[in-house]
């Protein structure tokens, strides 16, 4: 029996039908993103100076934030500060395309930088351990291992750099954590009062709570760190194109010393951040 043609055609098409579907990949990056819509869409961390958050406005000021709205001018682009995150969920929203970048300073490790983009540094931050005045068991020599021993406790929030540094360099000691979005006035309390022995942050979040507390605590790391960090803008990974325009976009506005003037906007005549130096002999 002969088929006619257009029996033919039916089962062409139905042959076709069957065949598996070519999956396109819609994916766009966020730089792409960030120049289709003119807007560059920020998660911050309330985390003051590098980040304010207004409690009643909500509105998002700080040294990171200042400094992302200058450099956007220059892209001729926009910034929406769009989710607050913590320290332990950062990454996630990047992953998911909720948002752009991170707008507000996060310290630099290896871990970031294996599972994220970052900026050149912005400016650096020195990490001091903060204990009570009577504390007499840390010893800064042998750098600092007298804080590895089980009898010290480590207070820590979760996901942030000062736990890592009690998890690696003082594996011994014992870590007390905090969860994400803990105010670090509360470590810094619990210091005071006993709970634990010592706490890592930078000088200008001691002084902030010595303003309130006045010889409540001390930094016995004041003149030589436990770490430095560079503090700098997070975007997500395999951003190549996105990580050029913002490192170029910042290093403009330190060049022009806008950069300096914000920084000193927020930290005032303390010179609590370490700035970049100049890469070049004037």
């Amino acid at each position: 029996m002969q088929l006619k043609p257009a029996l033919f055609i039916l089962i062409g098409v139905a042959l076709v039908g069957c065949q598996p579907t070519r999956q396109i990949n819609s994916s766009t990056t966020a730089y792409q993103k960030v120049l289709d819509s003119g807007v560059i869409h920020a998660a911050y961390i309330n985390y003051p100076p590098n980040c304010i958050v207004d409690p009643k406005t909500k509105e998002v000021t700080g040294i990171f934030p200042d400094a992302l709205r200058e450099m956007a001018k220059s892209l001729k682009l926009k910034v929406e500060f769009t989710e607050e995150v913590g320290w332990e969920g950062l990454l996630e929203g990047l992953g998911t395309g909720r948002y752009d970048m991170v707008g507000a300073g996060v310290w630099s490790n290896s871990a970031r930088g294996k599972l994220a983009t970052l900026s050149v540094p912005a400016f650096y931050s020195g990490i001091g351990i903060w204990t009570r005045p009577g504390e007499t068991r840390l010893n800064p020599d042998n750098d600092w291992q007298s804080i590895n021993n089980p009898n010290i406790r480590i207070a820590a929030i979760d996901g942030s750099s000062p736990l890592l540094i009690a998890q690696t360099q003082f594996p011994k000691a014992k870590i007390i954590s905090y969860p994400d979005h803990t105010s670090e006035s509360q470590l810094f309390l619990d210091v005071v009062g006993g709970k634990a022995d010592l706490f890592f942050a930078e000088p200008y979040q001691g002084m902030k709570f010595l303003a309130s507390n006045p010889n409540s605590v001390k930094n016995v790391a004041e003149k030589k760190p436990i770490r430095i960090f560079a503090d700098v803008f997070v975007m997500p990974k395999n951003e190549p194109q996105f990580k050029s325009m913002i490192d170029n976009a910042l290093q403009e506005i330190q060049n022009t010393g806008t950069m300096d003037a914000i920084i000193k906007k927020y930290e005032g005549d303390s010179h609590l951040f370490y700035r970049v130096a100049k890469p070049y002999l004037p």
